[in-house]
């Protein structure tokens, strides 16, 4: 065994992956080396997969490693990297920001124009055996629990730092506009932060069943119902405080303008697949609603950690399929396509 090597897999271009001996990299100052164990399928990996890029900036230019959810292992310390031991379980913040711009001083480190992060052209992601973070950016995993829980924690801190983004308060109604992975860690945030009332929408069947069993109140199909109706109906007419749209679509969007109340907040987390989309100004506007972007998370990761450990999100109904390492195209295309009532795809390494 070449303790100097480790297989990686790199995406050469659309829906072409190649697995390739390359470097193990070593841990300088301040930084862990990890051994990969789990790495999940993300929405985002997917866009790259599928169009090899994700709206007009990240674009894969040269093969790429891609996967930013991940747990591991410590396997190697450098000088400083801060009190863990070889051998722990950990769970990775893929986000490496400058610290020093002006959204960084402000504290948007999530926003800085600047960062590095995992998966994401031209860093390479998770999608190998070893990888080397700064320590700052690993948080223990619990003894209680799994590798494969460990992953979820990216999603779900981007569902946490949702709901707090919206001010959101205990009592207040929300709709869940896609229930993808992240829709649902965003539903599981809300429930956890005491909505009143949940209500969910998807086109696949098996997900709204998830989000049935995971908190929502009603679930809709929108390409069998009228989905502003139905929750204006069940609202009498009010709509909910606020919309989180999970889904990227100028249908949903729309729709969130729609069902939203008076003064509401409007949390758009998808991501378009296209670089324009048309809404109608005129409801927003005579709602005068607050409609807010979100861009991964913001120092929510610890926090998504112990909401789990103390039992308030279970996380384990969102993961699955697995898939070992050498099937990961497999997984990709049963991502891409919504096969099999999938949710989480996550692949051992």
């Amino acid at each position: 065994m070449n303790t100097n090597k480790m297989k990686a897999v790199f995406l050469l271009k659309k829906k072409e992956f190649e697995v390739r001996d390359i470097p193990r990299p070593r841990p300088k100052e301040k930084e862990v080396l990890i051994r990969v164990k789990v790495v999940g399928v993300c929405g985002s990996d997917v866009h790259y997969y599928l169009e090899g890029k994700i709206g007009s900036q990240q674009i894969i230019k040269e093969p790429l490693i891609l996967g930013h959810e991940l747990s591991g292992e410590v396997a190697e310390l450098g000088k400083g990297a801060g009190n863990f031991k070889v051998g722990q379980r950990v769970v990775v913040e893929p986000a490496i920001s400058c610290g020093k711009c002006e959204v960084c001083r402000k504290g948007w480190t999530n926003i800085c124009p600047l960062v590095k992060f995992l998966g994401t052209p031209p860093v390479n992601g998770a999608f190998c055996e070893y990888l080397v973070m700064p320590g700052e950016n690993l948080f223990p995993l619990p003894d209680k629990l799994s590798d494969e829980e460990g992953v979820m924690f990216e999603p779900l801190a981007i569902g946490l730092y949702a709901v707090r983004l919206s001010r959101f308060l205990p009592g207040e109604t929300v709709a869940i506009l896609g229930s993808g992975p992240i829709g649902l860690v965003t539903l599981l945030s809300a429930r956890a932060a005491g909505a009143s009332l949940i209500f969910a929408t998807d086109i696949i069947p098996e997900r709204l069943k998830a989000a049935k069993k995971i908190g929502a109140r009603e679930v809709f199909n929108p390409e069998k119902e009228d989905v502003a109706e139905k929750i204006m109906e069940l609202t009498k007419g009010r709509g909910v405080d606020v919309t989180f749209e999970a889904a990227g679509k100028e249908e949903t969007i729309n729709q969130a303008f729609a069902i939203t109340a008076l003064g509401g907040r409007v949390m758009i987390i998808g991501i378009p697949e296209v670089d324009a989309i048309t809404y109608e100004p005129h409801q927003m506007r005579r709602k005068e609603l607050l409609i807010q972007n979100v861009r991964r998370s913001l120092d929510t990761t610890g926090a998504s950690i112990r909401l789990v450990e103390e039992g308030l999100i279970n996380l384990k109904p969102l993961i699955t399929h697995r898939y070992p390492f050498d099937k990961i195209t497999e997984a990709f295309e049963l991502v891409s396509h919504y096969q099999d009532g999938v949710i989480k795809a996550v692949i051992k390494m």
